[in-house]
């Protein structure tokens, strides 16, 4: 196995270049697959194999591979994510979220306005936008060499990890909106100062419990994944 040279490197970043591919995972995954092959043959073989490379990851190849990811993507964070919430429902957690469930209430009955309910949600909204900001930095982080690598690759290059994610994150912010002003249009305010605070208990614990889950998830997939 054989060193590539710089000029090498830089025709199989220009081969790959030509497949017009946004998706980081497929273009380090087809870019890893050329170098490790082509490092097993002398460098008069190298155009000979990686026009053989070409034929086999063509462009409509490499875009199906695209498409396949990003169809599975999406399954298989849901899976992470229930899989990860069975597990906060065995015996040796029950206490933890007993624990929840008690600060959880008893902050919610002390709530005397609508400004209070509305503060008791902020805590679960608050760690997801920080999530979010730390899936930005760590995004930037991981995604930025590869695309200053394949600068000129004719589309934005982003991880396909990182969109249904970040859409995660950002969905129960917008449910939040709707679960509070929502039932102004059936209650009038006392029925609606009544409703309050067993509905900020059940969002809370609710977004909470979503919340570290989808942080787990994240843990799990960054391992693998550019995100």
């Amino acid at each position: 196995m054989r060193q590539l040279t710089d000029i090498e490197l830089q025709e199989i970043r220009n081969s790959i270049k030509k497949k017009v591919l946004y998706s980081a995972e497929i273009i380090m995954e087809i870019y890893d697959h050329y170098v490790s092959h082509l490092q097993n043959y002398p460098e008069d073989q190298f155009t000979e194999q990686l026009m053989e490379l070409d034929q086999k990851f063509t462009y409509s190849y490499c875009h199906s591979m695209q498409s396949k990811l990003n169809k599975n993507i999406n399954m298989d964070i849901g899976k992470t994510q229930w899989m990860v919430i069975k597990k906060y429902f065995c015996t040796s957690r029950w206490v933890f979220l007993v624990g929840i469930l008690a600060v959880v209430f008893f902050v919610a009955t002390q709530a005397r306005s609508e400004r209070e309910v509305k503060f008791l949600l902020f805590s679960p909204l608050a760690l997801l936008l920080l999530m979010h900001l730390a899936l930005g930095y760590q995004w930037m982080k991981r995604i930025f060499p590869i695309k200053k690598t394949f600068k000129g690759n004719g589309v934005t290059i982003k991880s396909s990890f990182m969109t249904p994610l970040s859409m995660r994150l950002h969905m129960p912010l917008t449910l939040a909106n709707m679960m509070i002003y929502f039932p102004k249009i059936f209650f009038d305010d006392y029925g609606f100062l009544l409703l309050m605070p067993a509905a900020a208990v059940s969002i809370t614990i609710l977004f909470t419990l979503y919340a570290i889950s989808l942080m787990e998830v994240w843990k799990i997939k960054s391992k693998t994944a550019l995100i």
